[in-house]
């Protein structure tokens, strides 16, 4: 019971730009989707969840604004149509301690460690940076969506970008089901 009501403060002292993640209320998480679009043109619906993590947050900086704190979550990729992969999630928040309003982020997305794997090293990952605008954030990858994700030879130039808004998995489940995507680049399953 008392670590029930410890979390909630501890989050108001150290994070509490998780009460008011993209201009609204939220309830110390934030959640959300949006579609990855590539530089061929191929698109993913994404979805992720994160939270702060105390436990864990780099010491450097990115574009000139310090860390404030680490995150923790989870996202699920739409790799074919209707069919999904989950993905674990970690990163930093950067800049202003009370709000996300114009914060960068860096998040790291990667193939969903499973229960009682020895061998986690191959999994596939790739980072996303970007900027909060309102309740909207832009960001976009730095290559290592085409040298892990795609599917067909990748182009070491080519980038992703995606906009991530507030919405249920729900929504995103039903995007999913919608989005049709080629079989030349559908993401196969992890390998581990």
């Amino acid at each position: 019971m008392l670590l029930v009501l410890i979390f909630p403060v501890l989050t108001a002292l150290l994070a509490p730009w998780a009460y008011h993640a993209g201009g609204r209320w939220t309830p110390g998480m934030w959640w959300g989707y949006g579609t990855l679009r590539t530089t061929a043109g191929d698109e993913y619906p994404l979805f992720i969840y994160f939270f702060p993590n105390f436990r864990s947050m780099t010491r450097l900086r990115l574009n000139g604004q310090r860390p404030i704190s680490g995150l923790q979550g989870a996202a699920w990729l739409c790799s074919a149509q209707g069919i999904t992969q989950r993905m674990d999630l970690t990163g930093d928040m950067y800049g202003n301690f009370l709000t996300t309003e114009n914060d960068q982020m860096g998040l790291r997305l990667l193939d969903w460690r499973r229960s009682f794997r020895i061998n986690p090293q191959n999994r596939r990952y790739f980072d996303l940076y970007g900027r909060w605008h309102g309740g909207e954030l832009a960001m976009q990858d730095d290559g290592g969506w085409e040298r892990g994700f795609h599917p067909a030879p990748h182009d070491p130039k080519g980038r992703a970008s995606i906009t991530f808004t507030s919405g249920s998995y729900y929504e995103f489940r039903n995007l999913c089901r919608a989005t049709v995507i080629p079989e030349k680049a559908r993401i196969p399953p992890p390998q581990n």
